[in-house]
């Protein structure tokens, strides 16, 4: 699928789901190099945490895998009785994920696929024919760019999760503390910013990353979302001075 146009520097308020694609379609061979700078290197250790929950012979969604790092992660976990299926919208991370489940092969034995579709479009678009629903849905630093569909996307994860199945969200979250609020906004905005322009040039769109995260739910918001959306034992576990939460929640047995 070719690329859109190139980007601006200045992203639009509320970026619709081709912009979002089509700027990590340009960013996904750098992406991971780009990940380990901006989180300090503990995105691997974050990932553990989010896994944890993850046993042997579990059917497993990573919700906008990007790059895979979390779905081949939790394939190591699954073992040869289980499945992990990666969903993203962005043909070129999911080519990066496939590059390097290819890499990786005999790492794990459980079922591994890829699966390019939007996050709105759960849970049709990864029920394979006959398969039983997921016991757990994951994601890594995704749902603050999916904002605008909160709602629908937290009603199609219920909908693909087994009675008692289970959800581990990482994503960042803007401190309300006013201090830990402008470190937080600088960092984004100057280091990270630097980051991002010497990786990907021009295809870096500079006020995209912090204009998601402020404007993404707090902590507390969130929890509330998704006790809308029907979850139940709903926590919230920040990390790294409260700029980064795990959310974990369970569909009513």
């Amino acid at each position: 699928m070719p690329l859109l146009s190139p980007l601006n520097l200045d992203s639009p308020p509320k970026p619709d789901a081709e912009y979002i694609r089509s700027m990590f379609n340009r960013m996904a061979r750098r992406y991971d190099a780009f990940t380990l700078l901006t989180g300090f290197g503990q995105a691997a250790r974050w990932r553990r945490r989010a896994l944890s929950t993850i046993l042997p012979g579990m059917r497993v969604l990573d919700l906008g895998c990007g790059t895979g790092d979390m779905a081949l992660d939790a394939w190591k976990r699954v073992g040869p009785s289980g499945e992990v299926v990666g969903l993203d919208f962005s043909e070129r991370m999911l080519a990066m994920a496939a590059e390097k489940a290819r890499a990786r092969q005999g790492a794990g034995a459980g079922r591994l696929r890829w699966v390019q579709a939007r996050a709105e479009d759960l849970p049709d678009c990864v029920q394979a024919s006959g398969a039983r629903p997921f016991d757990a849905v994951v994601s890594g630093f995704v749902l603050r760019n999916l904002y605008a569909d909160i709602a629908p996307i937290l009603d199609g994860v219920r909908g693909s999760l087994r009675p008692g199945g289970h959800i581990r969200f990482l994503d960042l979250t803007e401190p309300r503390h006013g201090f830990l609020k402008a470190l937080f906004r600088g960092y984004l905005s100057g280091p990270v910013a630097l980051y991002g322009a010497g990786l990907f040039g021009r295809d870096y769109p500079i006020p995209y990353l912090p204009n998601s995260a402020s404007r993404f739910f707090k902590a507390d918001e969130f929890v509330r979302a998704l006790d809308r959306a029907g979850f139940t034992q709903i926590h919230a576990q920040p990390f790294f001075f409260g700029a980064v939460t795990l959310y974990h929640a369970l569909t009513p047995s």
